[in-house]
């Protein structure tokens, strides 16, 4: 662990919050409980100094006791308790220091000390809140009006300051406490910008967020459409508006044109927003899968859609952050066979997998293929004759067979599955890489299981990671080779320092010799060259 990540953990007090503004509480309070630990010690020798033993022993308790605040802090991580154990802490300090350095005094410098209660008032406000907050403001208040009413009644306040310091005593404590107060006001408005800052955010996030899934119904290729509580339309993409013929903007706004629906007068995500039970009792045959958090997958006929629309309809609760629902997304996959240009619905939704764009395969409870669509054989390579009655496994690498084994056996339970990536091998040898979905539904018989397996084709995406991959290790092996270079440069030049010595690595090298060589070198040449 790195001293900043200790650091933290001290000042936070071990609090692990998404909240940013529970951290920033906590930060706080631990901060403010440090000062009074770190501070006690020097007010208590200041009033030592002064034989004030009362105030002595008060000021030393209170740093014991904020040690022990600190301790409830991190083992309750509660801001409430240890706050207010806090707060009456130094309340109680403050209430002994108060009543034995005059309280009320006809001076009136003395009444300069009681500005404290103001900074301990804005303290618990900023750490407990408001509740808090006036709670403890009562009680300041109630133990201001007996100390009024004592003062009243004649009663004498002792006062263990010394005379002759007392009014810089009360002054010092003036504007120590209207210090604290311009600390807590900047930290009041760093904790407004910082909620200013985390609401913009948060609205920003949201706004991409909406642009991107509207994005996304809109370029999906299958029609989608989404609606609200009101059971009116808020999303219709353009396939959606191909298969029905409605324009966008005729739709937006109004409820479910009753050529989706599945019922005399209402649709999927109607049935989804009032009752999701009711699609099971509605289609307890047709419900090809479903899942815990609501997803339902049914086939049911659109009969009013041009000749007749067999389909395969995907539809989902749209939940807020609390679980609760808000809207209904509805997808809609054409599973008509379509011959001569003729619409023909099936009979069951079993047979509309057949028609699937990506490679879909059914397993049988033996564990072997059982059904092969087309999109298989273009894909994988391997036609149907040649798969069908075998195991799968000779076509799944032998790294993800174990996983897959897995996945089919918790599938035949009842259990589905998404996204689970997978590697395969095409007939011709080459490398597939698929995302998966996995689900059960009854054989054509209706007396026995078949695992589906629904795969997307990730091939391209898969490689290139990989090509990034291996992009990465050879940049990084680079980069080591050119750091372990230039440590290398840099000891050399500094042993060709060391043997140069400090006082000589500056001088002028000696070349009186290689002068003299060079001409005796010269001469020698006129010499031959008069001969």
């Amino acid at each position: 662990m790195s001293l900043k990540s200790i650091i933290n953990n001290f000042i936070t007090s071990g609090i692990k919050s998404p909240d940013l503004e529970i951290i920033s509480k906590s930060k706080a309070l631990n901060i403010f409980l440090c000062i009074l630990i770190l501070v006690s010690p020097c007010l208590g020798f200041f009033y030592f100094s002064i034989r004030a033993d009362l105030l002595f022993y008060t000021v030393i308790g209170a740093g014991i006791l904020g040690v022990s605040a600190l301790i409830l802090l991190r083992l309750t991580k509660n801001l409430i308790v240890a706050g207010n154990y806090a707060f009456f802490i130094l309340w109680a300090t403050f209430v002994i220091i108060r009543w034995n350095t005059g309280a009320m005094s006809e001076g009136g410098l003395i009444l300069l000390s009681w500005i404290w209660n103001a900074a301990l008032i804005l303290m618990a406000i900023f750490i407990t809140g408001y509740q808090w907050g006036t709670i403890w403001g009562t009680l300041i208040f109630v133990e201001t009006g007996v100390a009024v009413y004592l003062f009243r009644a004649g009663y004498e306040f002792p006062n263990l300051i010394p005379s002759d310091i007392s009014s810089i005593y009360s002054l010092g404590a003036y504007l120590s406490g209207l210090l604290v107060i311009l600390l807590i006001a900047f930290m009041y408005e760093k904790e407004k910008n910082d909620a200013l800052d985390r609401e913009q955010l948060g609205l920003r996030t949201v706004a991409e967020s909406k642009k991107y899934i509207d994005t996304l119904v809109e370029r999906s290729p299958l029609p989608t459409f989404v609606i609200n509580l009101e059971h009116r339309v808020i999303q219709w993409n353009r396939a959606c508006q191909k298969m029905t013929g409605i324009p966008t903007e005729e739709i937006i706004g109004k409820k479910v044109p009753s050529s989706l629906h599945v019922d005399n007068r209402r649709s999927l995500a109607d049935m989804m927003i009032e009752d999701p039970n009711s699609i099971i009792d509605k289609f307890p045959s047709s419900i090809v899968s479903k899942t815990d958090s609501g997803f339902f997958e049914v086939g049911v006929s659109f009969p009013h859609i041009k000749e007749g629309v067999q389909a395969k309809v995907a539809v989902a609760p749209i939940l807020d952050v609390n679980g609760v629902i808000k809207g209904a997304i509805e997808i809609i996959q054409d599973a008509t066979n379509v011959e001569g240009g003729n619409y023909s619905a099936y009979d069951n939704p079993e047979q509309a997998i057949g028609l699937a764009l990506n490679p879909v395969f059914k397993i049988n409870a033996k564990g072997k293929v059982s059904f092969w669509n087309k999109a298989c054989e273009e894909n994988f390579g391997y036609h149907s004759s040649e798969i069908i009655g075998n195991s799968p496994l000779t076509f799944v690498s032998k790294s993800t067979r174990k996983p897959f084994k897995e996945i089919i056996v918790r599938a035949f339970k009842g259990e589905s599955f998404n996204g689970r990536e997978w590697k395969y091998y095409s007939a011709d040898g080459g490398p597939l890489h698929v995302l998966a979905r996995v689900y059960a539904i009854k054989s054509i018989d209706g007396k026995t299981k078949e695992c589906v397996v629904e795969n997307t084709d990730i091939t391209d995406f898969a490689l290139r990671m990989k090509e990034l991959e291996r992009e990465a290790i050879e940049a990084k092996e680079k980069f080591k080779k050119m750091n372990d270079e230039y440590v290398l440069l840099r000891k050399n030049i500094a042993t060709y320092i060391r043997k140069k010595g400090p006082k000589t690595f500056d001088a002028e090298p000696d070349t009186s010799e290689k002068k003299e060589d060079l001409k005796a070198l010269k001469k020698d040449r006129g010499d031959r060259t008069w001969e």
